[in-house]
């Protein structure tokens, strides 16, 4: 889906390590089709046919360079958003994006209660701290345990949001 509202039908080619960050590049039906590349800025999400949707997410701005805006996959969604992304911006370069490995996972998280702020970055050393800090609003969540694996990451933020809804119940 277009920025402006527009939604799109048609194949995706396969991204690219050098095309993953930037945009998509469309086609309206098989090989013979002419393909039109569209920009990450251009795009509000994607769904495609197996079920699997991406949203785009402003990053932090790179620097000399534009705001980046990264397509990520919903991982579970309520007041705290967590997100999986086969590219990283460990760095504040664009640059950094080509030179990773394209096979490895990064998660990032995102608090719905500011959307001016964007997606964090967890990593495995401090991912702990990091969800107990944003999660401080509900002290009845269970405590921030386990290993940084994707499965316990959504476990931790479905727990968050179930208590955050609990709570917006409550006013």
């Amino acid at each position: 889906m277009l920025q402006r509202g527009d939604t799109l039908r048609g194949l995706l080619v396969a991204p690219t390590r050098s095309t993953v960050a930037r945009g998509v590049i469309f086609r309206t039906d098989g090989k013979t089709a002419a393909e039109a590349f569209y920009s990450v800025k251009l795009l509000r999400g994607l769904g495609l046919t197996g079920g699997k949707k991406y949203v785009v997410r402003k990053m932090l701005p790179t620097m000399r360079r534009d705001t980046l805006r990264l397509l990520l996959e919903p991982l579970a969604q309520g007041q705290a958003n967590l997100y999986r992304s086969s590219y990283n911006l460990f760095t504040n370069n664009t640059d950094e994006v080509y030179s990773n490995q394209f096979s490895l996972l990064y998660y990032y998280v995102e608090s719905t209660a500011n959307l001016t702020r964007p997606p964090y970055l967890l990593q495995a050393n401090t991912f702990r701290s990091d969800l107990t800090s944003l999660f401080s609003d509900c002290t009845s969540a269970p405590a921030i345990t386990g290993k940084f694996s994707e499965a316990n990451l959504i476990k931790l933020v479905q727990e968050y949001n179930r208590c955050t809804s609990h709570l917006t119940q409550l006013k």
